[in-house]
Formats: C-alpha cells, structure tokens, sequence
C-alpha cells in the first residue's frame, strides 16, 4: 500500500512539474521570438536610414564627379565618334590610352542593340546592358540620337558589382551612345582617405550589430537581374539563387543552420531613372545560441522543482505512515551522529521496551565509557599540544620571515623600482610565456613599443626628479587603458613595451592610438608649480607564427617607432611588414 501511495504521488508530482516547465518553455519563447522580430525591424530600418544619411555624406563628391564626367564625356565623345567610326578601330588598349589622358575609369560604347561594342573595361565587352532591366532599357532606346548628356547616381556594374558612376551622352542622330564610368570607391580614397571608405562601407552600417547580443552580423547586397552584389566591405558574396525571394514590405525569416537564423528585407534604392541596381536587400543574421543557453536554464529550472516537489511528497509520506518509527529512529541517528562529533551528554528515552528500546539503553551506555575515555585522552592531548607549541613556535616565526623576505626579493628582481610595472627581466619571462601559449593555441600576439618625445629636453629644463615623476605618470596612465591579460614593462629609459595577448593588428594599432592621445592630453606637474605635457611615438608589430621567438616582433615594433619619429613624432606607425601582410 505505501509503495502504491508512493508512485500515484510521484506520478502526480511529476505530470504537475512537466506541465509547467513546458509552460513556461512555451512562454519564454515566444517572448524571445517576440523579441527578435522587434530587434531585426529595428536594425532594418535603421539601415535604411543610416542609407539616407550615407546620401547626403557623399552628396558633395557625387558632384563633383558629376562635373568631371560632363566634361570628359564631350571631350571623348568627339575623339571616338568622327566621320568615319567603326567600333574594331578602337581596341581596349587604345580606350585605355584615352582613359588615362581624360582621368575616367572605363570607356564604353554602345549601338543602337544596347550592345557594348568598344570599352576598355573586357568584362563589359559584348555585354547587353538593355538586360539589366526593362526601364533602363527603355530609358536607352530613348536616348539615342537626342543629343542629351545624362550623368547617373551611384550605381553598381552588373558584371562586378564594382560601384560605378556612370554618364550618358547620346550625340544628335548618332546611333551610338558613348558612357563613361568613375569607380566610386577609388575616387573617395583619393579624395578623402581609405579609412573613410572603410568607414562609409563598413563601420558606419555594421556598427548596428553591436545594439543586440543576438545580432551577429547586418550585410547589405545590390540587387538587380544578374546578381546580388555586396554594399559592404566585409559582406560575403552571395549567389542569385541564394537570395530569396524577398517582398516589397515586411521581414522574410529564413532558417540557416542549427543556430543561425537569417532576417531579409528590402529597401527601394530610389536613386535615378537608370537601374543598374533595383533594390537593396538587407540580411541580418541572428545567433540563436545564447537564447538557447537561457532556454536550457528555465528548462533546468522546472527540473529542480521536480525534485524539490517529489521530496516534499516522500517527507509528507513519510510522516504519515512511519511517524513513531522513524522519529525514534532519527533520535538515535542524531545521538550517534553526535557521538561521532565527540558529544557523549545525549541520553535516549527508553521508556518503551522494544527493539529501538534497548538499541537506545547500549546507546547511554556506550556514550557514558566512551565519555570518559574522551577525558583522558582530552587531557593527555592537551598536555602533548603545549609541548609541541612551544617547540614550534620559534621555528614558525623564523620559516615566515624567509617567506617575507623571498617575496621581497621576487618583487625586487621582476618590478622596475622606479614606475612599479615589469622590469626587463620579467617581460623576458612573460613574453616566453606567452610566446609559448600563442604557438599552442594557434592565437594572436602583438606588440607596442612606446618612447616619449623630446624626454632629454625635459631632464634638461626641468630636471631628472621631475623627468622620473614624469615617467611614472606615464605608467599610470598606461595601466587603466590596458586589459588584465596585458603586460606593461619599462624597456629602458623612456621606453616602454607592452604586449597584447590575442589581439591581432587592428585592434592594437587602435590601443596604441587610445594610449598616445591619454599621453598628449596629460599636464605634468609637481610641488613646485612646474606643468609640462609629453608625447610619445608609438611602433606596433605582430608575431608571425613562424618566427622561434619575440625579438624579430620587438625588432619591428622599433623600426615602427623609429619611423614614427622621423614622421613628426606624437604618432602611431604600425610595422610595414604587418601592412604588406594584411594586405
């Protein structure tokens, strides 16, 4: 009957506590879910947005390259198209000639097929641009012969997605168009730097995968008849078949691996008439990983209320069926576990004369012998204690000074006693260990190499006391900008080296860059009112995986802040082996 009792019980129990784990499974996810659709429509239109803002940016340059094509265009136009044109006299190389003499990046003409006949772009050869879309090619069947010279917006090249701008010129009863394009990207890094273009094509869309932990990424692809072109620069490629099929409104969800799930949706380029490019689409990938891990946890949640439940159920059994026996019981357990503690004062009631009766009479009895055994040892105990105190003491006093005065020493022969950070020894030290650990783990290691500026002049103005207070408000400053698992380390005089575990060049060229500007905006001063400002040059190179040891990096890391310095100084200079090798 009990054991009966006891499985309908834990029956109940169990199909109670299933029920509402699978409740609140349900509920979590759903709320999760919830929460993602709202996170991806707010990434979506703030990519549209911020592809706006990026109009505007770029209005400026657009014209100027406007101006450029209209002038180039006319100039071309009468060179190619004389009396007596004909497309087989003007080869790649010869468009290319008049490419460079003109400042434009590709040459195109086209017959009255839409067909590009002559160019010096070979991947446009022989290309049918009327195939890219039916209102551009109505708008070039419209075109010919009318004199017009029509400069596009932004647009991307149908066979390489490279973004183009290109300009139309159509000369009165001519059956040829001639067009010219500028690379978009090359122009920018001319006019302003390679950091804007990495910016305005990475960063400044990208950055949006930082507002969610469950947004891993945010791509942007052109989209027209052939292909879906990256936007972007580190967007992967992705085929036309690839791309689904996405509606003019809304969120398309699509399933990628276990843990990947892809949001696309659509934005109306709006830019021109001419559409080398009729959308853009915009993904963005969700990792379902850490939604999983929370999911798992409300999961192992409703288990351990299981448990809790089903021991509740066995303790409310327990007392209904076996409550003399096992309270009797768990009497004598206490009195034996306190017994076994060395507490022997417990006498058991044995009022009832029963089997549990007379377990509870040897009980008292054996509490009450071993009772008094327990004295004697206790006091015979007590008597060996003091004696081997007194002989241990003296030798306990002389084993912590040695302990103190090796911490001492260690702290002396790794620390520089000037600043308190790494001294040379130790950075040796450190750098094998973590030249070591960066081999076995296939890991990144980087190094900045730091020397302030002009520091002899300042020994010179103000003296070496304040120059030494100077170098250790260097290393002040230096500490907070670095991670716990980096290392700081005078290498002598006003050097200092650093040594960045798993960091790869970027993000050190980024930390040397963050410590320069900490440097310049310091102000120096001591007790007597004197106030100086210090900059330093900065050199940082990577350890190639190749290399036995860290002195080829330190040998680059030098170069590099010696090249900073014949640069003009309060600047950052990463190895030009690192550049060549990224590139």
């Amino acid at each position: 009957m009990k054991r009966l009792l006891s499985l309908l019980i834990i029956l109940s129990v169990l199909g109670v506590g299933l029920l509402l784990s699978l409740t609140l499974f349900i509920i979590a996810k759903n709320e999760f879910q919830a929460y993602i659709d709202q996170q991806v429509d707010h990434t979506h239109q703030q990519v549209r947005e911020r592809f706006q803002v990026f109009d505007e940016l770029i209005a400026n340059d657009e014209r100027e390259l406007h101006k450029q094509a209209r002038r180039a265009l006319k100039r071309v136009t009468d060179i190619i198209l004389h009396d007596n044109f004909k497309p087989e006299d003007w080869s790649p190389e010869r468009l290319q000639q008049l490419s460079d003499q003109y400042n434009v990046d590709a040459i195109y003409v086209i017959d009255r097929s839409t067909k590009v006949v002559a160019t010096n772009f070979l991947p446009d050869l022989g290309f049918n641009l009327g195939t890219i879309s039916k209102p551009f090619n109505d708008y070039l069947s419209k075109l010919y012969g009318t004199g017009r010279l029509e400069v596009d917006r932004i647009n991307v090249s149908s066979k390489t997605g490279i973004l183009q701008i290109y300009a139309y010129y159509a000369p009165l009863g001519s059956d040829y168009i001639v067009e010219v394009s500028y690379d978009v990207k090359k122009y920018l890094i001319r006019s302003h730097s390679s950091r804007y273009v990495d910016f305005m094509f990475g960063d400044f869309f990208t950055e949006l995968s930082k507002s969610s932990p469950l947004l891993d990424k945010v791509d942007i692809y052109l989209v027209n008849n052939y292909a879906a072109f990256p936007f972007l620069q580190d967007t992967p490629n992705i085929t036309a078949q690839e791309l689904p099929v996405i509606p003019e409104k809304g969120v398309l969800k699509r399933q990628g691996d276990d843990n990947t799930l892809y949001h696309f949706s659509r934005a109306d380029l709006n830019r021109s008439n001419l559409h080398s490019a009729d959308y853009l689409a915009i993904r963005s990938t969700i990792n379902l990983t850490p939604m999983k891990l929370l999911l798992h946890k409300f999961l192992g949640i409703s288990l351990i209320v299981i448990v809790i439940t089903l021991t509740l159920g066995f303790i409310l059994i327990t007392y209904l069926f076996d409550k003399w026996i096992l309270r009797r019981i768990f009497r004598i357990i206490a009195a034996l576990e306190r017994s076994a503690e060395g507490d022997y004062r417990d006498q058991l009631s044995s009022e009832k004369r029963d089997e549990l009766g007379l377990i509870s009479d040897h009980i008292n009895s054996m509490n009450k012998r071993i009772a008094r055994r327990d004295e004697e040892l206790r006091e015979a105990r007590d008597y060996l204690e003091l004696r081997v105190e007194e002989r241990t003491s003296d030798l306990q006093l002389e084993i912590e000074a040695r302990i103190e005065a090796e911490k001492k020493l260690k702290n002396l022969a790794s620390t520089d006693p000037l600043t308190g950070v790494m001294n040379r020894r130790a950075f040796d030290e450190q750098a094998h260990r973590e030249l070591a650990n960066a081999k076995r783990h296939g890991r990144e290691l980087t190094l900045i190499l730091l020397d302030l500026d002009h520091f002899k002049s300042i020994n010179d103005k103000f003296g070496h006391q304040f120059g030494d207070q100077v170098l250790i408000k260097i290393a002040e400053l230096i500490q907070p900008c670095l991670r716990a698992t980096d290392s700081l380390c005078r290498h002598g005089g006003e050097e200092f080296i650093i040594i960045l575990p798993e960091t790869d060049i970027h993000n050190a060229k980024l930390i040397a860059e963050r410590l320069r500007l900490e440097i310049e905006n310091a102000v120096i001063s001591n007790q007597s009112d004197v106030n100086a400002s210090v900059t330093a040059s900065l050199g940082v190179a990577q350890w190639a995986d190749d290399e036995k040891d860290i002195l080829p990096s330190i040998h680059r890391a030098d170069e590099a802040m010696y090249q900073a310095k014949q640069e003009g100084r309060n600047r950052v200079v990463v190895s030009a082996h690192q550049l060549s090798s990224s590139l």
